[in-house]
């Protein structure tokens, strides 16, 4: 009898026990088991990807996406380049902060070395329209002290001359001969009005002043009689000037000129035609 009644409801609660229990099922077998460490590495490498995705791509600046405000930029900014070029142009590079670059663009000191010759025209006192005619010779230093004012348009404009010219005559008769030998010494500054910007070559006016030592020798019958005098005089006159370049890796240039220059003493003037060449450094 007891036995029966164990069978009887043993049974029945096995089956309600695994009915109620939670069903496990096994993992998929393609698909591997994530552990903690892993999950974190790979969240890592995931960041990474994205970081290095978004410095590869281009940023999108607001004048891009704003075509009408990056073109009024850029014009603002033309017009700003133009102002700032415009002030170094007048001079107002100071206040600014600029730094003025013609020394390095053009080193050359300005100062120039050079031998003239030329016809002289000396003034005559038997009432010629232009004179006696006597080959003259001479030299001259030149400094464009234009460069130390700090303008560029008076770099090369202004400079000046300390120039010497030599001119003599001889004549006579065989009784009478009469010796006569001037020297000028003159310093005259002069204004040269350039061919174009950058230019090597142009035309200028000078004006200056000195004096002329004339000596005389007065020879009658063999018996020598000399005569000195000096006087201040003024030079003007007008002339081409040009400082060509003969090469590309030096300093040195041909310094040459061309003038018609006039040298007034007392009441007489003289008139000098002709040329010089030289050494520009």
């Amino acid at each position: 009898m007891k036995t029966s009644n164990l069978h009887s409801w043993f049974l029945p609660c096995l089956l309600g026990g695994l009915t109620l229990a939670t069903p496990t099922f096994a993992q998929d077998e393609d698909t591997p088991y994530a552990y903690p460490d892993e999950e974190e590495t790979e969240k890592k490498n995931n960041s990474r990807r994205r970081r290095t995705q978004d410095e590869d791509s281009p940023y999108a600046y607001p004048d891009e996406e704003n075509p009408e405000r990056a073109q009024q930029r850029r014009r603002r900014q033309e017009r700003d380049t133009a102002d700032e070029f415009r002030r170094a142009a007048e001079g107002d590079e100071e206040e600014k902060g600029y730094e003025r670059m013609s020394r390095l663009d053009d080193p050359n000191t300005g100062i120039a070395f050079e031998v003239l010759g030329g016809a002289m025209f000396l003034s005559s006192p038997r009432g010629q329209l232009v004179g006696d005619l006597l080959p003259a010779v001479g030299g001259r230093f030149t400094w464009e002290y234009g460069r130390v004012l700090g303008s560029e348009a008076l770099r090369e404009a202004l400079w000046f001359d300390v120039r010497y010219t030599y001119a003599g005559v001889r004549e006579g008769t065989k009784l009478i001969v009469g010796d006569t030998q001037i020297h000028y010494a003159t310093i005259a500054p002069a204004y040269e009005l350039m061919f174009g910007e950058s230019s090597d070559y142009g035309a200028y006016a000078q004006v200056g002043g000195g004096f002329v030592y004339e000596h005389t020798t007065l020879e009658v019958g063999g018996k020598l009689t000399p005569i000195d005098g000096t006087k201040l005089l003024i030079q003007y006159g007008v002339g081409l000037r040009g400082r060509t370049k003969l090469s590309m890796e030096s300093n040195v240039r041909l310094a040459w000129r061309v003038e018609l220059m006039r040298f007034r003493r007392g009441y007489q003037d003289d008139t000098f035609v002709g040329a010089s060449l030289g050494t520009a450094f």
